[in-house]
């Protein structure tokens, strides 16, 4: 009977291995093809309003003022000309606090279209974060941008290079700090990847998207099983994580008062 039973063990083991291993290249192959669609190219978007194109625009969810806070593609990096876009536009909205998350002082300046843009005569934030979330750089970098900017006037502008996964991660968390729902969240999240790739709301790639990114990244983020991301008080998760980061409760107030309605 010990016999049959640990013969059994290792066949479901070995099933759920090979069932995981497929996964991951099911994941990998999908996210392979989706970059296939990325284009520098405004032709190749031509469904697209010129703010689209250059993944541009403010965030509204709950809790947030209007005209307060915005996200983009970089407005200084040019790649399709997406970069003049997003600069003209935040001259346009009065942007007065750049949240850079993916340049240093030394590489900002370097880029194309820093010099001479209405970027560069405003007040910057570089905050240089690698794209791995939980590393101590990430998390550091982050609490650091994040003082300064409770401390910076807005409205602020919040972007990386593509505006999509380190500026839609960030974004996220504040979404969430100001009373945001996780449909709120996931909606503004998914913005970015009908405007790079038109995956096209309530559709099984929105979805998968959806569930491996944006609410997988919060349910780490927020120390919760995967399952529960959507019970739990989301302002309350992204305040526990700000104050692991090392914020003060001072720190996130005075973050909360310069975006508040």
């Amino acid at each position: 009977m010990k016999r049959k039973f640990s013969i059994l063990v290792i066949v479901v083991l070995i099933v759920s291995l090979f069932a995981t291993q497929t996964q991951a290249q099911d994941k990998k192959n999908f996210y392979r093809e989706l970059g296939k669609k990325l284009s520098k190219n405004r032709q190749d978007y031509i469904q697209l309003t010129d703010l689209e194109f250059a993944n541009f625009r403010e965030i509204h969810t709950t809790g947030i003022k209007r005209g307060t806070l915005y996200r983009s593609s970089s407005p200084i990096k040019t790649w399709g000309n997406r970069s003049y876009i997003a600069d003209k536009e935040a001259e346009r909205v009065g942007i007065k606090t750049f949240i850079n998350l993916a340049d240093n002082v030394k590489d900002m300046k370097g880029c194309k279209g820093f010099q001479g843009s209405y970027y560069s005569r405003q007040k910057v934030i570089c905050m240089n974060l690698s794209t791995k979330y939980k590393s101590k750089n990430f998390r550091d970098r982050l609490a650091w941008g994040l003082k300064l900017m409770s401390k910076s006037q807005p409205p602020f502008l919040i972007h990386c290079d593509l505006g999509k996964d380190r500026a839609g991660f960030v974004c996220a968390l504040i979404e969430c700090l100001m009373g945001a729902s996780l449909d709120e969240v996931t909606r503004d999240y998914l913005i970015s990847f009908y405007n790079y790739f038109g995956i096209q709301p309530d559709s099984s790639d929105y979805e998968f998207i959806a569930n491996n990114e944006i609410r997988g990244f919060l349910a780490q983020a927020f120390s919760v099983k995967f399952e529960e991301i959507s019970k739990i008080n989301l302002a309350d998760g992204a305040l526990r994580y700000f104050l692991s980061l090392g914020l003060s409760v001072e720190d996130i107030e005075a973050l909360r008062n310069k975006l508040a309605n």
